[in-house]
Formats: C-alpha cells, structure tokens, sequence
C-alpha cells in the first residue's frame, strides 16, 4: 500500500485525491506506488562463507531413528556436548542392560545384547519424534529448526 508524501500514513485505492489523516490534497503525487514481487525465487546455490545452515527436522528426526544411539542428532544441530553426553549415555545404558540380562536372567549374551540396543532404538525414536514435534526447536547457533 502506498503511503501520503506528507504524514506517512497508509493510504488505500480510494484516497488518491485526499489524504483522510493530514488532508492534504493528492497526497501520492511524487509518490511511487509500484508494486514489487517478493514471490521471486532464491538462489541457495552458493552459499558463502560464514552463511547460515538451515536444518530440518525430517533429517533430525531420520538421524534420531537409524543412528540415534551415536548422538548424531544433536551434532546435525551443533551442539557437540548434547552429542558427546548421548553417546556416552546410550553406551552406559546398553552395556548396563546387557549386563543386567546377562548376569541376572541368565539371557544368552546374543539375546541380551539385541534387546539392549531394542531398548535403546526404541528410546532414540521416542527422542527424536519429541523433538521433532518441539515447536521452537532451534539449533545450537539459535536458528529455528524448519
């Protein structure tokens, strides 16, 4: 919408004799009143040095479904410590389940071993759908997460 060269205000298609604020009369003369398109299309081809990564969330939540156990999850969104801190956790929470299965229901260790990493999968993918649904998700330099 155009604006009245005199006080700035928003004018419509009906005020072009008359500004209904200030009153001044032809309020657009000297005023451009074109319209851009800010439909057009980006080009993401090359991306600069120091330009912004935009992260999704169906990768997100694909990395936290095949590989959660790693950690990868959270050094897609740059935060390495989160990363680091799930690795080692997923890694003490398996060895744990296995031990637990192994030495005290007597499971054979093939056994105890697949129903720890079932247990862990399970757990990354409840993860993952969390923060996939997470409406402000953002990334460790504070970009949203589209």
């Amino acid at each position: 919408m155009p604006s009245c060269r005199n006080c700035g205000a928003r004018l419509s298609k009906f005020d072009k004799d008359i500004c209904p604020v200030c009153g001044i009369k032809n309020p657009l003369e000297g005023v451009s009143s074109e319209t851009v398109e800010i439909t057009s299309q980006v080009d993401l081809s090359g991306f600069k040095a120091g330009q912004k990564v935009m992260r999704h969330r169906k990768t997100m939540l694909l990395l936290s479904c095949l590989i959660g156990f790693t950690g990868l999850m959270f050094f897609y969104l740059k935060n390495k410590k989160a990363g680091i801190i799930w690795l080692i956790a997923n890694l003490c929470a398996i060895a744990g389940i296995v031990a637990v299965l192994f030495a005290l229901a007597h499971l054979h260790i093939a056994i105890s071993i697949l129903v720890g990493f079932a247990v862990s999968y399970l757990a990354n993918i409840i993860i993952g759908l969390i923060y996939f649904f997470k409406p402000d998700l953002k990334d460790a330099e504070g970009e949203f997460v589209v």
